[in-house]
């Protein structure tokens, strides 16, 4: 961390000298829209967008839908997309761990556990290690790519695909300029977590306010550059470092490039090329409810446990117009993600469980056994062994995808077609190995398992305009995914255990917009359809591998959109999900800790109301140049069992609301500007049983409601391109449960603290 302050300080100074130097800045030419136009970046005619940018882009998706934009995640000044996606209505958003390495996204009340029921894709690329087999979300991008995010959760969905339950997420990366740009940008800071005294990794020392702070730092560099009018390109590198929360560290290095040029007079493509490594202290065991009462803050109960993670991607978007009216979007990409997963064994005293022999434990530094808990309470203590398992996964996924736009009119109607299809393959490639010691990184292979899938989707929409005011977007979506998997080795010995299946899914849907880009309503039916993933459970010492049936639903939305100048837009949708099956995690109990399943749990019905209004203060009062913009986001719903063993229950981890207020103040003529925010989370069941009152493992019982304070101040040295940030997440400090899987409780609530300087030239 230090050499990468260095580099950073380095950069900046360097940076100060070419400002210092640089004659001074050229007068406004009293244009402000050619003004905005220097200095805005021309965003890249190849790339897939979901929701657009056009000004009616909004108006002309079928159903609801959200776009972030560059001004307000550079206001919020976000440590990672978490804190982006909290903003969205009707989303949870989570993180496991302070570098948001691991990323937890929920919509409608769908469980958000490893992100598997939203497709989330990065400049129209999937990101899950397997789109269809194995949705989770083991990479999460880093928010210092992005300059946008779009949300689609309407029958827009069957334009991408393959999963249509949720909705959509399309981060956008950042643009190349048109003109040299260099960027350098340091931030420093601590968490405040562990207790003065408590045993901890890292290298600050000191107490702050009754707690020990862990460090933080990240450097970014950014150079941006167009040789000529044909040809743009920017590559930045961004490299994060902590002593992480709960002493859980973790480091990051984050590289992306791209290049976007001329084709013909009518064609531009984009390469993109992306490097991701994360290391990080990561246990699977969360606290026991005592352990949590008595120091919610105590360090990892396991400080062996470690992930490792690469990723390695590439993609190519061609636009080539081939006429007015026609326009032809090819996309191809390939991605590779490695991650190896170190974790310590450990049993708990369950009556029954065979534990080791007594002294056979793995020892602290004082020489006793490393057991934590109370082992009165059943399920109340964990005993650490001198055994590791090691976790090893490899994923390949490689597709192409060309996309047709057609404009054309019959009669008095006006169509515009999108009709497309996407080729995909994927494999995975499963080991997992015992070590004999804690740390171990090679083991014993136990089990081996390779899993293979072709798949082939065609889709095809028609927005109907009838008028000036009646949009009608019928489409369908067609999928066929072919897969073979193959049990290579299991308990240690030799086999042969092949398998191969196929899944179809016909999805269609309908959206309707009736209005004006400033007033109008809409509403829509879609299928929703997830193929079966072939998955494994959570457990450091079981691995069987378990086929689960597809997913489907039907999903219906109501809603309205009004904007009144700069004053007011607000957009609040109803909506209503039919599951006739949804796949749900299950946790469950045992001798060598806690397993979270997923498992098939029948019919489930959603519904709800979410929304949310910004409101121009400051236009109101007539305050312009100063802004004061006043944001809120809610949603009101209910998720539950509609039939079988759990009819009626809640389903786990679906808040009954979730609200977001901000407000934010920018005075140009002084360059201050700031930030507050609330999040606020309802109470969530964490079982289909839904358990009241905590167990003594911590894995089960009601999640309290919780808030989080954001605040935020940034300051804008006019004329030098410096920038001053500041940022406080959590403010409170108040730790809450934030989870109780995979086998215990997590902790979140820990009060962060950033000080930021940004270089740009």
């Amino acid at each position: 961390m230090r050499r990468a302050a260095l580099l950073a300080l380095a950069s900046c100074a360097a940076l100060w000298s070419a400002v210092a130097r640089a004659d001074d800045p050229p007068a406004p030419s009293g244009d402000a829209k050619n003004d905005a136009a220097k200095t805005e970046p021309k965003e890249p005619v190849a790339e897939v967008r979901v929701i657009g940018d056009k000004a009616d882009a909004l108006q002309k998706v079928p159903g609801s839908g959200t776009l972030v934009t560059t001004k307000e995640i550079e206001r919020e000044q976000p440590q990672d997309v978490s804190e982006v996606l909290r903003r969205v209505p009707g989303m949870t958003a989570t993180q496991e761990n302070g570098g948001g390495l691991r990323l937890d996204i929920g919509i409608h009340g769908l469980d958000p556990g490893r992100s598997r029921r939203v497709l989330v894709l990065e400049d129209g690329v999937p990101v899950a290690v397997n789109p269809y087999s194995e949705p989770d979300l083991y990479y999460a991008p880093a928010v210092e790519r992005m300059r946008g995010v779009e949300v689609v959760k309407g029958s827009g969905n069957i334009l991408f695909g393959p999963q249509t339950i949720g909705g959509v997420i399309n981060f956008l990366t950042i643009a190349p300029p048109d003109h040299r740009e260099d960027t350098a940008e340091l931030d420093v800071g601590f968490w405040q977590g562990d207790r003065c005294g408590a045993p901890r990794f890292g290298s600050l020392p000191g107490c702050f306010l009754g707690d020990q702070p862990m460090g933080y730092g990240s450097v970014l560099l950014r150079h941006g550059d167009a040789p000529s009018e044909h040809v743009r390109y920017v590559i930045q590198v961004l490299q994060k470092e902590s002593d992480g929360v709960r002493a859980e560290s973790f480091a990051m290095t984050d590289v992306l490039g791209k290049l976007v040029f001329d084709t013909s007079s009518k064609g531009e493509a984009t390469l993109k090329l992306g490097f991701h490594d994360d290391a990080t202290r990561s246990d699977d065991n969360g606290l026991t409810q005592q352990m949590y009462l008595d120091d919610p803050r105590q360090p990892t109960l396991a400080p062996a446990d470690h992930i490792g993670q690469q990723r390695y991607d590439v993609s190519l978007t061609h636009v080539q117009r081939i006429d007015d009216a026609t326009k032809l979007t090819t996309l191809a990409y390939a991605y590779e993600t490695r991650r190896i997963w170190n974790r310590q064994d450990y049993d708990r005293n369950t009556p029954g469980a065979s534990l080791l022999p007594e002294g056979q434990y793995a020892t602290l530094p004082g020489g006793q056994p490393q057991i934590y808990g109370d082992p009165g309470l059943t399920g109340g203590a964990m005993y650490f062994r001198n055994t590791d398992t090691i976790l090893d996964r490899h994923y390949e996924v490689a597709g192409v995808e060309p996309r047709l736009e057609w404009r054309t009119s019959t009669g008095p109607i006006a169509h515009t077609v999108n009709a497309g299809a996407r080729l995909l393959y994927e494999d995975a490639h499963y080991q997992q190995r015992t070590g004999s010691y804690p740390s171990s990184q090679d083991g014993s292979l136990d089990y081996a398992f390779q899993h293979g899938t072709w798949a082939f989707a065609t889709y095809v929409e028609d927005r109907l305009e009838v008028r000036d005011w009646l949009l009608v977007t019928p489409g369908v979506r067609i999928e066929q995914a072919y897969f073979a998997s193959e049990v290579t080795r299991s308990a240690g010995q030799d086999v042969v255990q092949p398998s191969n299946g196929s899944a179809d899914g016909v999805i269609p849907g309908i959206g309707i917009v009736a209005g004006t880009p400033k007033a109008n309503v809409y509403a829509g039916m879609h299928v929703g359809w997830a193929p079966p993933r072939v998955t494994s459970p959570i457990s450091p010492n079981l691995a069987e591998t378990v086929q689960l049936s597809p997913e489907s639903s039907i999903n219906y939305e109501l809603g309205t959109r009004l904007t009144y100048k700069r004053l007011l837009h607000f957009e609040g949708t109803a909506y209503l999900i039919d599951f006739d099956n949804q796949v749900i995690a299950a946790s469950s109990g045992g001798p060598y800790g806690g397993v979270t399943d997923l498992v098939n749990g029948g019919a489930t019905r959603h519904y709800g109301v979410e929304g949310g209004a910004s409101f121009g203060l400051g236009d109101a009062l007539k305050l312009r140049p100063t802004a004061i913009d006043l944001g809120v986001r809610y949603t009101l719903a209910r998720a539950y069992f509609d039939g079988g063993p759990w009819n009626g229950n809640w389903l786990p981890y679906a808040p009954a609301a979730t609200l977001v207020t901000m407000l934010d103040v920018d005075h140009p003529a002084s360059g201050l500007g700031g930030e507050i925010a609330w999040s606020y989370v309802s109470d969530q069941f964490t079982d289909p049983q839904d358990t009241l009152a905590p167990d003594a493992t911590g894995r089960y019982g009601k999640m309290p409601a919780y808030g989080i304070v954001d605040v935020d101040g940034r300051y804008k040295l006019r004329g030098t391109g410096l920038t001053f940030k500041l940022a406080i997440k959590d403010a409170e400090n108040a730790t809450f449960v934030a989870a109780r899987r995979p086998d215990g409780i997590r902790v979140g609530g820990f009060r962060e603290i950033v000080l930021g300087v940004r270089c740009d030239l």
